[in-house]
């Protein structure tokens, strides 16, 4: 253990490495057979025997000791195979990776049994006397070396470039789906791995929070693989979750998202996760996913997960409305959001948001299927081409205004790419309401409070699902002075509708007397 305690192998352990080391299957090759003299040589067909399970990806919610179920897996590699091996892990961060190889140094350090006390005799000064005086195994700024057989378990960064061209036959990953990867480093480690016959990758993590990465479209693929459509024996999964949020509030159910409860994390901490999610619930969404395995939508950093949830259908036909718009990445994405002020202080919303055929086509599977949702609810608009043309957008949105025959009394807009859009629409509709709004804190913290607020009480009707997916994405900075704005983290990660409904929202401020 990472304490140097005794180990005592979990059955869970046992059950998911079973997959790794108790199934093979048998291929008929021609093998290179030299002859007894040591000049030429016949093929001859053998039959032999391969790993049946390559892949191995594990989901389960946090403190399953999922790192330490890694660090056996390498070290078996290491110690108790005999052949050269490569091994690489990885991890979000360096510092998060060296938790797997921990336990391997405090093995090293301990040396309990007969194997590590033959291993570790010795000096690893000793590089020109007797070999046998020579420590067989030890841990060196490369990694962990085993000298004896020449393998080597490493550390590398989560990123392809670092990951793609190796030649390891071992490979774990660690939190492939927790942080903000945006990259299949999957994908690029077994490239290099199935050089080898019997490679061996393990992907291990809890759920995220982030959406729409490379993670849920792996996820996708193991979901066809468990429903039977696509069949692969060569994948192994285990995936631990609560059916659904009904089951949080019962302790028995618990077990499913974590089958090591009670044995590596206590019921007490599970219990205390939950009271907290109930009482801030800014935490909610980390602790569904973390300790449940039930994935949330987005980071909810500004507007929390009730606040982001759509309303009933409405239309607001040959209503008055403040329009806001958000142009500011002319060749990927261009948001328009209209706010019909209602009774009681409400605000009515909806959005049209306009992309090009190119950026479309450029996206992930999981990202990609998100994005048809938006287009058949028709909030999301594709134009031809691969940049956006203003002129075609603005005809767009005229007949759309006209269609639902709304009364727009006042536009706020983001200068940056706006120029030729504004001033077609003042020629076309009049100098009057139109606003100039300047990002930056000393514009957007106050309107952005205020909004919060709003949604707070459900006072923002909206029912577009690329309303929901916006404000879910919704990150903002906030200075010493508790000033805040916008944060367009991400290009993925689309917050335009929110940033045009605050442009509408600063608009509908200063021309309130037009809506009297």
């Amino acid at each position: 253990m990472t304490d140097g305690e005794d180990l005592v192998l979990l059955d869970s352990f046992k059950l998911w490495a079973e997959q790794i080391f108790s199934w093979f299957y048998f291929v008929e090759r021609s093998v290179y057979i030299p002859s007894k003299d040591g000049h030429g040589g016949h093929y001859e067909n053998r039959r032999i025997r391969k790993r049946l399970t390559n892949k191995q990806y594990l989901i389960v919610s946090r403190g399953a000791a999922k790192s330490q179920y890694e660090s056996y897996i390498q070290n078996y590699f290491l110690n108790v195979d005999t052949s050269t091996t490569h091994g690489v892990h990885t991890a979000p961060t360096m510092k998060q990776a060296e938790e797997v190889l921990s336990p391997m140094r405090t093995a090293i350090t301990r040396s309990r049994g007969p194997l590590f006390k033959f291993l570790t005799e010795g000096s690893i000064n000793n590089t020109t006397g007797s070999k046998a005086n020579r420590v067989k195994l030890a841990s060196t700024k490369k990694g962990i070396e085993n000298f004896l057989t020449g393998s080597i378990v490493e550390i590398r960064p989560m990123t392809i470039d670092k990951l793609q061209g190796l030649n390891s036959r071992i490979n774990t990953v660690d939190e492939w789906l927790s942080g903000d990867v945006r990259e299949d480093v999957i994908g690029a480690l077994e490239q290099g791995a199935s050089k080898n016959d019997d490679y061996l990758i393990v992907a291990v993590s809890s759920e995220g929070t982030v959406r729409n990465g490379p993670g849920d479209t792996v996820k996708m693929e193991l979901m066809d693989i468990l429903k039977g459509e696509y069949v692969n024996p060569h994948v192994s999964i285990w995936w631990y979750k609560l059916d659904s949020i009904d089951e949080v509030s019962n302790p028995d159910m618990w077990i499913k998202a974590n089958p090591n409860l009670g044995k590596t994390v206590s019921y007490e901490t599970y219990q205390l996760d939950v009271e907290r999610a109930e009482k801030a619930p800014a935490t909610r969404n980390d602790i569904l996913a973390k300790r449940f395995g039930i994935p949330m939508e987005g980071y909810t950093y500004f507007f929390t997960y009730e606040e982001t949830l759509k309303h009933k259908k409405r239309d607001y036909w040959q209503m008055p409305c403040a329009m806001g718009a958000d142009l500011s990445q002319g060749d990927d994405f261009c948001a328009f959001t209209f706010l019909f002020p209602l009774a009681r202080g409400a605000f009515g919303v909806k959005t049209r948001n306009y992309i090009t055929e190119h950026t479309l086509m450029k996206l992930q599977p999981a990202m990609r299927l998100k994005y048809d949702e938006f287009i058949q609810e028709g909030s999301l608009i594709v134009m031809n081409g691969t940049v956006l043309n203003m002129m075609e957008v603005y005809d767009d949105l005229d007949n759309h205004i006209l269609e639902r025959d709304y009364d727009v009394r006042c536009f706020g807009y983001d200068p940056y790419n706006a120029k030729d859009f504004v001033e077609r629409w003042e020629r076309e509709n009049g100098p009057f309401g139109i606003e100039k709004v300047i990002q930056g804190a000393k514009t957007e913290s106050v309107p952005l409070g205020e909004l919060k607020k709003l949604a707070e009480d459900r006072l923002l009707i909206f029912d577009e699902e690329l309303m929901t997916f916006a404000m879910g994405n919704c990150i903002t900075l906030e200075d010493t002075n508790g000033n805040r704005k916008l944060y367009k983290k991400r290009y993925d990660q689309k917050i335009d509708s929110v940033a045009a409904m605050m442009d509408a929202y600063i608009a509908f401020k200063i021309n309130r007397e037009a809506f009297d």
